[in-house]
């Protein structure tokens, strides 16, 4: 059974920044695009994207490359999405998020968050 969302989680010793634009990068190339991204001071973002499920195996075996460590339950993925799944679903759309923690020795900074009016 297809399933209707997929949340992909890793880390990273990478610069943040390069790190972000290969993440964007390898969505794009395997049929995706980003919908949205929240980052959370300079140690965590997170990515939102739709993407066929013909891209799905191969942005996971790309994410996990050039110094992003996916987590087990992010590896486990690529198990669901089986050539029998993917089969005759491959133009189906299903969203997804990539939430990458940056591990760095730089002091936490944080986002200004507007106040609400009203």
């Amino acid at each position: 059974m297809l399933p209707r969302a997929i949340r992909i989680k890793g880390f990273t010793r990478e610069n943040r920044y390069e790190m972000i634009d290969y993440a964007v990068s390898i969505i794009s190339k395997c049929a995706g695009w980003v919908t949205n991204h929240t980052m959370y001071s300079n140690k965590m973002i997170v990515i939102n994207f739709e993407i066929e499920v013909r891209g799905v195996r191969e942005l996971l075996q790309l994410l996990n490359q050039n110094g992003l460590k996916l987590f087990e339950e992010s590896n486990e993925i690529v198990k669901n999405f089986q050539e029998n799944i993917v089969k005759g679903n491959e133009d189906k759309e299903i969203i997804g998020s990539i939430n990458i923690t940056f591990i760095n020795d730089e002091p936490n900074t944080r986002n200004h968050i507007p106040a609400i009016p009203g």
